[in-house]
C-alpha cells in the first residue's frame, strides 16, 4: 500500500524561525523516507502523462531531448548532404583513376541537376505547404498552452486545497495541544495538591501519634 507523506508548510511556520530546526527535520524526513513506500507512477493521484505533439510524431521525434541536445546533436539536419563532392584524383593517378572520377563527375552533375529541379518545385509549392503546416503547428500549440493552463490550475487548486486543509487540521492541532496542554497542567496541579495532602497527613498522623503518647502518660 503506498503512502502520500505530505508536509504541514502553512501551519509548521516554527520551522523557519528556530534555529537549527529546519535541517533537524529534514534529517528525520529523510531517514523516515527511506522506510516509506514510494507512491508509483500508476497512482491514481497522479496525473496522466500529458503526449506532447501527439498528431506530429515526426515532430515529437525531433524535438526528442531538446534543449538538453541541439537538433544537429540529434542529427535532424545533416549539413553534410548538400556539400559538393571532391572527385579530383590524386597526384600521379592512372588513366582508369581520372575515366572513374569523370564517371562520377556526370552522376554527381546529374545528381545536382535533380537537386535544382526539386528545389524549383520547392520554390514553387513549398510556401503554401509551410503556410498549411504552420497553420497545423499553431492549433496543435494552442492545445498544448490550453492544456498546460488547464493543469496549471489544477496545480494551483491542489494547492488551494491542501492550504484549506492545513489551516483547518492546524487548528485542531492546536485545540488539541491546548487541551493536552491544559491535561498537563491540571495533572501537575493534582500531583502538588497530592504532595500537600500527603504532607498534611503526615503532620496530622505525627500530631495524633503525639497526642495519644500525651494521654497515656496522663493515665
Amino acid at each position: 500500500m503506498d503512502v502520500l507523506v505530505d508536509a504541514l508548510p502553512y501551519v509548521d511556520k516554527e520551522i523557519e524561525q528556530l534555529p537549527g530546526l529546519k535541517e533537524a527535520v529534514l534529517k528525520e524526513i529523510q531517514k523516515e523516507m527511506k522506510s516509506t513506500p514510494k507512491v508509483g507512477l500508476d497512482d491514481s493521484r497522479l496525473p496522466p502523462k500529458a503526449e506532447i505533439f501527439s498528431k506530429s510524431e515526426n515532430l515529437a521525434t525531433l524535438l526528442d531531448g531538446y534543449p538538453s541536445q541541439t537538433l544537429v546533436a540529434q542529427k535532424a539536419i545533416d549539413p553534410s548532404k548538400w556539400q559538393v563532392p571532391q572527385l579530383q584524383p590524386r597526384t600521379g593517378a592512372s588513366d582508369a583513376d581520372w575515366l572513374d572520377a569523370e564517371r562520377k563527375t556526370r552522376i554527381g552533375l546529374a545528381h545536382m541537376d535533380l537537386r535544382n529541379t526539386n528545389t524549383s518545385l520547392l520554390t514553387s509549392y513549398a510556401p503554401n505547404a509551410w503556410l498549411i503546416r504552420n497553420y497545423q503547428l499553431e492549433g496543435e500549440a494552442k492545445e498544448i498552452e490550453h492544456e498546460v493552463e488547464h493543469w496549471k490550475e489544477q496545480v494551483t487548486e491542489v494547492n488551494r486545497s491542501r492550504r484549506v486543509f492545513q489551516e483547518a487540521t492546524g487548528k485542531h492541532l492546536q485545540s488539541l495541544e491546548a487541551r493536552w496542554q491544559d491535561l498537563v497542567t491540571n495533572t501537575v496541579q493534582l500531583e502538588m495538591a497530592n504532595v500537600a495532602l500527603q504532607g498534611e497527613v503526615e503532620a496530622l498522623s505525627r500530631k495524633a501519634e503525639a497526642l495519644e503518647k500525651e494521654l497515656e502518660e496522663r493515665v
